[in-house]
């Protein structure tokens, strides 16, 4: 039995707008006007409004950068922003290095000391007075028991390595400090594109980049003069390894 021929039009006009409807619901253009969901996601009007909002964010932004005063500013902060991070990478990559050395120069004070009966390293002070890492004396009666080679790191010596290690290590902690908690949060700031920093914002950048530089990164930038003191950290610099 054949079907009417406006039975077949019914059917075929009901196919087409099912493929519309998933059309528009997966967002494929069919080039035909949105007729079911014209504010969904795959709409004409969805599309627009997210046009309009890309515009009006690149355009606040750009309307910032035309002015000759804010762009200038702009590119200053982002300048010493690019100085200050190559300088704390050089700064880190350059303490990793001293710490590996130092370590390496106590491990091998660690085997060359003289030791008592039960393993514990011992040493002698300037005053002759033997004593264990912890600096507590040795007993007379178990400092008659060691076998001196005149190989042995003295007490002092040790106590200067560690030194060293410790001031290294203390300047690592500050690079890296600086690093995630001062120039992480201002590369995010001064790159956000959604709320572009004012210009008492990137003053306020700028100062927070040089107020709060340890003087380890200073000592790495390539103009070191320009960088302002930092009186927290002033103190820390790279420790000389002897030898």
């Amino acid at each position: 039995m054949e079907i009417p021929s406006d039975e077949k039009e019914i059917a075929a006009t009901q196919r087409r707008e099912f493929d519309d409807l998933q059309n528009e619901i997966a967002g494929r253009e069919t080039g035909r006007r949105a007729r079911f969901l014209r504010d969904g996601p795959g709409s004409e009007t969805a599309k627009k409004k997210e046009r309009d909002a890309q515009h009006r964010e690149l355009t606040r932004l750009a309307q910032l950068l035309n002015d000759p005063i804010y762009r200038a500013k702009y590119d200053s902060v982002l300048q010493l922003l690019s100085d200050a991070e190559q300088a704390t990478e050089a700064a880190i990559d350059h303490l990793e290095t001293q710490i590996d050395a130092a370590q390496s120069e106590i491990n091998g004070m660690m085997n060359n000391a003289a030791r008592l009966p039960d393993g514990t390293r011992v040493f002698r002070d300037a005053d002759g007075v033997v004593r264990r890492e912890d600096g507590s004396a040795v007993e007379d009666h178990l400092a008659e028991t060691i076998l001196w080679t005149g190989n042995e790191p003295s007490f002092e010596d040790v106590l200067d390595a560690k030194g060293r290690l410790d001031d290294l290590q203390a300047a690592l902690d500050a690079a890296n400090g600086y690093q995630n908690n001062v120039l992480g949060p201002a590369r995010d700031r001064i790159t956000d594109p959604d709320n572009p920093p004012s210009l008492d914002d990137l003053d306020d950048i700028e100062n927070d980049i040089q107020s709060k530089m340890p003087k380890v990164v200073q000592e790495h930038l390539p103009q070191a003069e320009t960088a302002a003191p930092d009186v927290a950290t002033q103190g820390i610099g790279l420790p000389k390894l002897d030898g």
